[in-house]
């Protein structure tokens, strides 16, 4: 269902649900102390859904840029998508979750500048990990959220697609098709650097935006994008480029799945759009129920528990936060009636590991 409780009938809902569930997946195996699983050999499973993640987030939010060009209306509505499920996450773990298993005092507690720092993370654009004395036996001690670190990149790709919206290059596509491919052309193939995550992350961002600008142009003739892309893409692995191969493909066969209308599929979001929920709530409740039954605990079924309680945890985020607040989108200005905007019917992608 989108903001408003209308039934989308595309794929974007499922596919942000695997995605977040691939990043559930992944870390369940680091903090049980085991390696993460990797998608070919290459990257780890976290890591495909976040490049899922980001690459649907360019190609909505462009749209969405595009339907109301409006700075100011544009950031209001980033900050109701991203900022209230993550400030109940932080307040539920800095004031509920962290005094029930910390190994301090609840004064100590209060009183511990760590706790302090953690609620930094309402500010967004910097993000902290511990909570004093809490999870100190687990794996990863003193880690309440591994999963929040990439909402600052999401963020600044937001800022970064406002600027080229600003100075109008959104009204000319080729630019900004340019600016990608030279950009891509430097990272992967003059300045490579895995740990260059901003970098990365934003260029998925940006093919997806691209997909989005020159939608009607491909999806007339979307066979000869693959035979395109893939024949590329062939080429960069065969001659050790991995990763550009992997950007060659992942943006366009996750928005050419997702505008599509599957049977079943569509209606992944038929009890509300729970990605964000998902993806925000997994870390804080996998480190919590390891922390209950110890590090011996059978994988499976401690995969199976964290997956339940962070769908239930998700549900409640949407239906009590995320979709009141989604709600408030409705008192913004309205835009001036102009021509129509072809779009995909549904909400604005999610940040995700």
């Amino acid at each position: 269902m989108d903001n408003t409780g209308s039934v989308r009938l595309n794929n974007f809902d499922f596919l942000r649900i695997v995605a977040a569930f691939l990043v559930l997946i992944s870390h369940q195996y680091a903090l049980n102390g085991l390696p993460e699983p990797a998608f070919l050999n290459s990257m780890s499973l976290g890591t495909l859904g976040v490049l899922v993640f980001f690459s649907i987030s360019g190609f909505l939010v462009s749209q969405s840029w595009r339907q109301d060009p409006h700075a100011i209306r544009f950031l209001a509505k980033r900050i109701l998508r991203i900022w209230p499920g993550l400030a109940a996450v932080t307040l539920i773990s800095a004031c509920v979750l962290g005094p029930m298993v910390s190994t301090l005092q609840w004064q100590d507690y209060l009183h511990h500048p760590n706790l302090t720092d953690f609620l930094r993370n309402l500010k967004v654009v910097t993000i902290r990990y511990f909570l004093p004395g809490v999870f100190e036996e687990n794996v990863y001690p003193r880690a309440v959220n591994g999963s929040l670190w990439t909402i600052p990149l999401e963020v600044r790709c937001y800022l970064a697609l406002l600027v080229v919206g600003c100075i109008g290059l959104m009204k000319h596509p080729l630019l900004v098709l340019l600016g990608l491919i030279g950009f891509t052309t430097y990272y992967f193939a003059v300045a490579p650097d895995p740990l260059n995550y901003q970098y990365h992350f934003g260029l998925f961002f940006f093919a997806g935006v691209c997909l989005d600008l020159f939608r009607n142009r491909w999806m007339q003739r979307p066979a000869y994008l693959f035979l395109a892309l893939g024949v590329l893409a062939a080429g960069c692995y065969l001659l050790g480029a991995g990763g550009a191969a992997f950007f060659l493909l992942i943006p366009v066969v996750v928005v050419a799945f997702g505008i599509r209308s599957t049977a079943v599929v569509k209606r992944a979001g038929r009890f509300g759009d729970m990605s964000y929920g998902i993806y925000i709530y997994a870390f804080p409740v996998q480190q919590t129920i390891l922390w209950i039954v110890g590090k011996d605990f059978p994988f499976m079924q401690g995969l199976l528990l964290a997956a339940i309680a962070t769908t239930v945890c998700a549900y409640l985020s949407w239906h009590l936060i995320e979709r009141p607040a989604l709600g408030l989108k409705r008192r913004l200005p309205r835009r001036a009636a102009g021509k129509p905007v072809t779009t995909v019917e549904s909400s604005d992608a999610r940040p995700v590991t």
